[in-house]
Order: C-alpha cells, then structure tokens, then sequence
C-alpha cells in the first residue's frame, strides 16, 4: 500500500502531466463583479474604448471632437467613417454620435433601489 508521501507526489506528477497538456483547474469564479477579468469601470479608460472613444486634443482638424462641458476632456471616435457612410450628413451624425457616446462615458446611471437585477453573469452565485 502507498504511503501519503508516495500518493502526494503521483498526484503532483500528474498534475504536472496534464499542465503540460494544457489542462489546468479551473479558477474560482468571481463573487463580486469588480474581480472579474472582463469588468471596467464606468468612466474609466477601459469603458472609453469600449464605446470607441479615443482622447483627443482640442480643435484637431483631421477630426471631429468634442469636449465635455462636465470634465473639460476632449474625445473623438475610433471609426468616425464606417457607421455613418450611409447617412445624408455623416458629419452631423458622428458629432451628434460622439456627445452621445461621452455623455454615456460621463454620466453614471441612476438604479431605482427597488429594481430588480437585469442581469447577472451566470459564474457569480446570487
């Protein structure tokens, strides 16, 4: 009969075996929203590049920009061509765009206490 030392290192080794195999355990799934790997901030740099705003300097003429009137930083779009090609006047459709999007990066919504969870990722425990 094996020892607790010998079954201990069989079980490292195989371990090691099936690392080497690309299998490895599965991390713990995050209990608070903040300590999962996809979460960002809202307002964050993180979330401006989600909706595809990119910081730019004031009065830049190869692009359109707008500065929030709340923190003073000036934005324009990652893409300020693509999505707007099909519009009468793409120009005014990205301008308009790009306040609507640093406004959504700016303002943080408001959740009614007594709202129900819309959604919660199906790893964290309710």
């Amino acid at each position: 009969m094996a020892t607790v030392k010998e079954l201990e290192e069989q079980l490292r080794t195989l371990q090691q075996t099936l690392e080497a195999h690309g299998i490895r355990q599965p991390a713990p799934a995050a209990t608070r929203p903040e300590d999962r790997a996809d979460y960002f901030a809202h307002g964050s740099d993180k979330h401006a590049a989600f909706l595809g705003l990119v910081p730019a300097e004031p009065g830049d003429g190869d692009h359109i920009t707008y500065t929030s009137p709340r923190t003073g930083r000036t934005f324009r779009l990652e893409d300020e061509i693509t999505q707007f090609m099909t519009y009468h006047d793409p120009e005014k459709a990205a301008q308009l765009t790009l306040q609507q999007k640093v406004n959504e990066l700016e303002i943080e919504p408001e959740v009614p206490e007594d709202a129900r969870p819309i959604w919660r990722p199906i790893d964290v425990p309710a």
